[in-house]
């Protein structure tokens, strides 16, 4: 089934067969698009959320609508099940084809635990990287030297610390990118209310524009604002 969006897009619903519940997809890409190429990333929500949460259905507006394809799916709370998820939506696909997976949140942590020798390129949107009691930094840690890390996290998330993220990177075999979103909490919520939506859909943006170029090594960092002269979503590029 298709339904149009405000944009110049279309979302594409379908199912994969699982135990018990098909698990729910969403294939969103440009209308210019052909359906049946393979989806550029695979991603998936946090623990509380949906499809139609506002941290994933505006990150893949934007994204879509830089002409790259996502195909998010729907999962559970239980990491160790969205994980078995995650494999059962790639195999679907076809391993061949899939290079780029990610997640926001938990969905996060199930995107670098589902990921195999074929994924090139992680996604990371409001990575959980601590709570009062657990800094969740061992997985990132033993991610291959031959992945390519992308980190999109607001600065007013308190479950990653932009300090605390950076000293993490600096552990971490692979090449990673930082993308700061100004004012964004952990749900990428920003004030005022507005600016919520055109922050996110930049968010699709940056990522579909980091995957498709590979930004040098060099310029490894990036912020995302909003103006509220101008009313709109800014990015200052890669720095």
């Amino acid at each position: 089934m298709a339904a149009e969006t405000s944009t110049d897009m279309e979302q594409i619903e379908s199912e994969v067969d699982y135990p018990k519940k098909a698990i729910k997809c969403v294939l969103s890409q440009s209308k210019t698009s052909n359906s049946d190429d393979q989806p550029h990333l695979v991603f998936t929500h946090g623990a509380g959320g949906t499809l139609q949460s506002e941290g994933i259905a505006n990150f893949a507006e934007g994204f879509a609508s830089s002409a790259l394809s996502i195909l998010c799916f729907q999962g559970n709370m239980n990491l160790q099940s969205r994980v078995k998820m995650f494999k059962a939506v790639i195999d679907h696909q076809g391993k061949d084809t899939i290079t780029a997976v990610g997640g926001r949140s938990m969905g996060a942590r199930a995107a670098i635990m589902a990921s195999e020798s074929f994924v090139t390129h992680l996604v990371l949107i409001s990575y959980p990287l601590h709570t009062d009691t657990q800094v969740r930094d061992a997985i990132l840690k033993n991610i291959p030297d031959s992945v390519k890390v992308l980190f999109i996290v607001g600065d007013h998330d308190k479950m990653c610390d932009i300090t605390r993220l950076d000293e993490v990177r600096s552990q971490m075999k692979c090449q990673t990118w930082r993308v700061i979103v100004e004012g964004a909490d952990h749900g990428m919520a920003v004030k005022p209310k507005t600016a919520t939506r055109p922050i996110g859909i930049k968010t699709g943006h940056v990522a579909a524009d980091w995957l498709r170029s590979n930004p040098s090594e060099e310029l490894e960092h990036g912020c995302i604002s909003w103006n509220d002269a101008a009313e709109e979503a800014q990015w200052t590029g890669w720095q």
